[in-house]
């Protein structure tokens, strides 16, 4: 099985920083993309796997938070199908986006591929502390503005 990822990927200051938010609650999708749209990240939304898969081969996000249980297609099936297609290109962080009411431990989704893991419900605080593994600050972040001056860094 895949490591966790080591390494994040460098992005051009003045390029937008494209998450996408892959969960079958709306109420889900939509927390995370407030906290990420308020801090300039572009952001594609995506209800299923199979939606997944096809967000990203259109749109190339940068990051990609992955909830586990979904209809049509499981998180870890999108993300294993997300990582045979970006081999290539390099390695993209996966997060679990979950509320554990599934079979795998976070070491055991880390185990099979996944970037890290984040626990549903949460703050915008544990979003960017998970998101900070792979965006490196140019600046101290502020607490109305914790990814001012972000990159992702190889």
């Amino acid at each position: 099985m895949e490591q966790a990822l080591e390494q994040t990927i460098v992005l051009e200051d003045s390029r937008e920083f494209k998450a996408l938010i892959v969960d079958d609650m709306p109420i889900n999708r939509s927390l995370a993309r407030i906290f990420l749209e308020k801090n300039n990240f572009e952001i594609m939304e995506a209800e299923n796997g199979q939606e997944a898969l096809d967000h990203y081969n259109r749109e190339k996000p940068d990051v990609v938070l992955m909830d586990i249980c979904m209809p049509i297609m499981d998180g870890i099936e999108a993300m294993k199908r997300i990582r045979k297609l970006n081999k290539e290109e390099g390695v993209i962080p996966i997060i679990a986006f979950t509320s554990g009411e599934h079979d795998e431990s976070q070491s055991e989704l880390i185990k099979k591929g996944f970037s890290e893991y984040l626990l549903k419900p949460f703050k915008e605080k544990d979003l960017f502390d998970k998101l900070s593994k792979f965006i490196a600050f140019h600046d101290s972040p502020s607490n109305n503005n914790p990814a001012k001056g972000f990159a992702l860094i190889d």
